[in-house]
């Protein structure tokens, strides 16, 4: 097949795209398909070669490379390019790539793509809306408020929300992935915020969840199917960006040592979830496991890492499927 991998793009996850996206298309090549690599981000000049992409994905994206214009993203679909593929396989990631906006580009210019469309793309990357689809089907969530800009330094407002959400909360950007913009805070009005005002640099409006204690699981899907669970124990602090994207920061057990029933209810969960968002193909969907076992949706992402830490490649490995294998059924399954 010739197959064209999106890479990059404007969105402070782009160096977690390029390393994840350059590991996709040398896997596909292995396989005898043949591939190149767009960076939509630069627009009708998107054909780029690998030794452009010199990246790490614990490096931070350089303020030059985050202002690239979204005319861009519209003016990459008259790269010659795409007149020569069969499919695009997206390791676009985080805004402007997995909330629709992509998936809508390439539907406008008729050429077919891996993953989730875009209604699905954009309900997953909306965390609120995500989390009301979860509670409208019964998948339990932590306890939630959004909060909008008008609000961020409304401190009455801020302190009503935290005294309902009770103990640890969790502020996030309500739009981004790989935690960019998370803060953990612990009944700290002040503290609580500034974790307001910083997520908010990321985002439209700003998610304030419960936080639920106990142990972190993550469950990839692809198909119909629920690949191993595995359990992410990051070692100090939480499985923020530095733990994700830095080798030895974060150790992870596959399958995750919980007892059956368990983890039969969690798989469950997260193929419910990634159907109930309209999802194609695959996803990972995350949750936390309270100390009596009960376990939180937290969210679905619709297109999950592909670097050398990344948690779909590692459970598709425990359940014997390489990763040429696991590029080439999504393919498929898309």
């Amino acid at each position: 097949m010739n197959i064209a991998v999106l890479l990059g793009g404007i969105s402070p996850e782009r160096n977690v795209s390029i390393v994840g996206g350059k590991a996709v298309a040398n896997a596909l090549i292995d396989r005898g398909h043949s591939v190149v690599m767009l960076d939509p981000s630069r627009g009708t000049d998107a054909l780029v070669t690998e030794h452009i992409l010199n990246v790490s994905a614990s490096e931070k994206v350089s303020d030059s490379a985050l202002s690239v214009s979204k005319r861009e993203l519209i003016n990459s679909m008259n790269c010659m390019a795409f007149d020569k593929v069969d499919i695009v396989f997206s390791v676009l990631h985080g805004n402007n790539g997995e909330d629709g906006i992509m998936q809508a580009l390439l539907e406008a210019r008729g050429v077919p793509y891996t993953g989730s469309k875009v209604l699905a793309s954009a309900l997953a990357m909306d965390k609120n809306a995500s989390k009301v689809m979860f509670s409208a089907a019964g998948i339990q969530t932590p306890a939630w408020t959004l909060i909008h800009p008008n609000d961020y330094d409304n401190l009455a407002h801020l302190k009503e929300a935290m005294e309902e959400l009770r103990g640890s909360i969790v502020v996030k950007p309500n739009d981004q992935g790989s935690t960019v913009g998370l803060t953990i805070v612990h009944n700290d009005l002040e503290a609580f915020h500034q974790a307001v005002l910083f997520a908010g640099q990321f985002s439209r409006s700003v998610l304030v969840e419960q936080f639920i204690e106990g142990r972190e699981l993550t469950v990839a899907v692809l198909g119909d199917e629920a690949l191993p669970i595995i359990e992410i124990v990051p070692e100090g602090g939480f499985y923020d960006y530095e733990h994700k994207y830095t080798k030895g920061k974060t150790s992870y057990i596959c399958p995750a040592d919980i007892p059956e029933d368990v983890a039969e209810f969690v798989s469950n969960l997260a193929i419910t979830a990634h159907k109930i968002l309209g999802c194609t193909a695959y996803s990972r969907v995350d949750f936390r496991l309270d100390e009596d076992n009960v376990p939180f949706c937290l969210e679905v992402n619709t297109i999950p890492g592909f670097s050398a830490t990344s948690l779909v490649p590692m459970a598709a490995a425990a359940a014997g499927i390489d990763f040429g294998e696991l590029c080439e059924r999504i393919i498929e399954l898309s």
